[in-house]
């Protein structure tokens, strides 16, 4: 039996975290997530998805605000035999908690690392016109999304990918590879059988986290790239542009989809500021796209 404590706070950590229940050999001692948070227009506090799931299935459930000396103290006290952490982003495990489970944390990464390190991988690699990629199950040390490979498992990116349809792929694949994965891990450890493989830093690749602002369209960029673009950005923080009405009034835009033809970009589904979600062919009469 390997005691286990998960450490996620997205609805693809979700996917995993459900796997973990599922195998046999695995006893979950509790979950880590960040603490519920405002949001929302009404700025009403809100679970995130592993704590709304931890909640409702009676599951020990830690919200720390960082890795201070009172959590590391808690952590330590499960003596759990191995970590394994999805999609769940800063504070950083220090080397004291890296040393503590037996055979250590293990990270899932949708990106063939060191390739597309960070915490948008998803749709950079969409953006960047991507055709296969892989997911990572890795060590961590004490850099983020730096320690030495355990396994990686290709899938291919589809000319229709969305954000949303990239994470699901990756992450339902780690999911159905995780028990093999994770036991022949566990078995090389005690076997002192050398199977993970160094990342060769030399080919690492970061990119930056999306805000609202970095998502505007940059109408200086091909065709291909724009739509890539407006997908990968689906569903947040979703590309916009500016338009302006017939009143001569510069608004934001949203487009949340698109299609090319001709060389032309042409919006789908779109949503002016302040306004519901329309079909840009029954609006576009009253506003033109800024494209200067």
């Amino acid at each position: 039996m390997v005691n286990l404590i998960f450490f996620g706070s997205s609805e693809y950590s979700l996917i995993i975290l459900k796997k973990i229940l599922e195998i046999k050999d695995f006893n979950l001692l509790a979950i880590v997530t960040k603490p519920d948070k405002a949001a929302g227009r009404n700025q009403e506090i809100t679970a995130n998805p592993v704590a709304d799931f931890a909640r409702q299935n009676n599951l020990d459930l830690l919200q720390p605000q960082d890795f201070d000396q009172e959590f590391i103290n808690k952590f330590k006290e499960l003596k759990p035999d191995l970590v394994i952490v999805v999609a769940y982003g800063p504070p950083y495990f220090n080397q004291e908690m890296i040393d503590t489970p037996q055979f250590k944390v293990v990270n899932i990464h949708p990106s063939p690392l060191p390739k597309y390190r960070g915490a948008t991988p998803g749709p950079w690699q969409i953006i960047n016109g991507e055709t296969k990629t892989a997911v990572s199950f890795f060590q961590i040390d004490a850099l983020p999304d730096h320690g030495p490979i355990i396994s990686q498992i290709p899938f291919d990116i589809s000319p229709i990918e969305t954000a949303t349809s990239f994470y699901q792929k990756a992450f339902n694949l780690a999911a159905n590879n995780l028990e093999t994965v994770i036991k022949k891990y566990i078995y090389d450890l005690q076997s002192t059988t050398h199977s993970l493989i160094p990342q060769d830093h030399t080919q690492k690749t970061y990119f930056p986290k999306f805000t609202k602002d970095s998502a505007q369209i940059d109408w200086s960029w091909d065709i291909s790239k724009i739509e890539r673009f407006i997908r990968a950005l689906n569903p947040w923080p979703i590309a916009w542009t500016f338009v302006t009405n017939q009143q001569s009034q510069k608004i934001k835009m949203k487009i949340l989809s698109a299609s090319t033809t001709n060389q032309q970009l042409i919006p789908n589904t779109v949503q002016i500021e302040g306004k519901k979600i329309v079909n840009w062919s029954e609006i576009c009469k009253y506003y033109t796209i800024n494209k200067n």
